[in-house]
């Protein structure tokens, strides 16, 4: 099936994701807008701002020299390192008790964003050049782990656990792929274990939140309202929706609609029909992207055009997981769907990563193009 699909799937499935997004977005955030800046449409307006600028990265991105992606990956990942220490400085902007937040220029965005795509390209490098020597431990796992464990530190000084752990699984993934050992993995995810749970547990907000995953309703006023109100929606939907724009539970009752939980307007909104479309042109999209990813010319190309991949339908994934109830909250964006301008940018980046491996390839050095 792999061999079927390539990058026209690839471009036709984001395209779908981002131009649905921008309508979902302007549908879960204008009564919100409305009420905060005086106009119903600023998300939209923002969010399309945040569209344009991405598709101009991911096109630059997808016409770059691939030795240069390669060579400048572990500067992309300084930066990324970077710019999350400083969401610690007084130039990091607190909300919700976390600073995950940065403003320069008068620009603001979230590192976790940047951290995430340029990790993946220093584990893609790594992992390339070291690939017969990955049945070393320490090849194979200290350094992929020294790469996404540094960024994951800061993550939990801000903190962000989920961000902590999305960037483990991003490094776990890749290393095997890679080809490590599945012996080493798997000691070392036993080893992590244990230090997962304390770090998980020790703040009682993230204990409350596993509580009410696992019964939202015993507390559905409190630790359980969002997924208590995210089922409701789901429920809402039933098969066709209850019509483009006239869903009620984004009407304050649910919060983050155009976010995290926008998936929840689009199922009270399209019902059941415009999940499973939402969730097939995901499915398009990683299966276009694997596909890419298997007939890669070098496996640095193979390792980038899988983690950019990952970026996009394994955190997709993750947020429909935790707007069905089937996963525990955590706050993440649906990667090309959602409001967030950091989130999109970074997500039509990574759509242009893997555009570059699908290149037809010209003369030039053995391996590049």
């Amino acid at each position: 099936m792999l061999s079927r699909v390539g990058p026209a799937h690839l471009l036709v499935s984001a395209t779908l994701l981002a131009g649905t997004g921008l309508v979902m977005v302007y549908s879960a955030s204008a009564l919100r807008a409305e009420i905060s800046f005086g106009s119903s449409s600023i998300y939209f307006w923002r969010q399309l701002m945040g569209l344009g600028l991405g598709v101009g990265v991911a096109v630059l991105l997808s016409h770059l020299p691939l030795q240069l992606i390669h060579r400048t990956s572990y500067i992309a990942w300084a930066v990324g390192l970077a710019l999350l220490i400083a969401t610690l400085t007084p130039l990091g902007i607190e909300e919700n008790h976390a600073r995950r937040w940065l403003a320069l220029g008068g620009i603001r965005f979230q590192p976790l964003e940047v951290a995430k795509l340029a990790t993946v390209l220093a584990l893609a490098r790594w992992l390339s050049s070291r690939s017969s020597q990955l049945r070393n431990y320490q090849m194979a796992i200290i350094v992929p782990l020294l790469l996404a464990g540094l960024p994951a530190l800061i993550l939990l000084q801000q903190p962000d656990f989920g961000g902590a752990l999305m960037l483990a699984l991003f490094a776990g993934t890749l290393t095997f792929v890679a080809g490590a050992r599945i012996s080493h993995l798997a000691a070392t995810g036993v080893i992590a274990l244990p230090f997962t749970a304390v770090i998980a547990l020790q703040a009682g907000y993230r204990e409350a939140r596993l509580r009410s995953f696992l019964d939202p309703w015993d507390d559905p006023l409190g630790q359980g309202y969002q997924l208590v109100q995210s089922l409701l929606a789901f429920g809402a939907g039933g098969i066709a929706g209850s019509g483009l724009g006239s869903g009620q539970q984004k009407l304050g009752y649910l919060p983050e609609a155009h976010t995290d939980f926008i998936l929840s307007v689009v199922a009270e909104e399209t019902g059941l029909l415009g999940v499973i479309t939402v969730l097939v042109c995901f499915a398009v999209l990683a299966l276009a992207s694997l596909g890419i990813a298997s007939r890669a010319r070098n496996p640095f190309a193979m390792l980038l055009a899988t983690g950019a991949s990952l970026l996009l339908w394994l955190q997709g994934l993750v947020n429909a997981g935790v707007a069905m109830g089937v996963l525990p909250t955590k706050g993440t964006t649906l990667p090309l769907f959602s409001y967030g301008r950091s989130s999109l940018v970074v997500s039509l980046a990574a759509v242009g990563l893997v555009l570059n491996v699908a290149r037809p390839s010209k003369r030039g050095r053995p391996g590049w193009r």
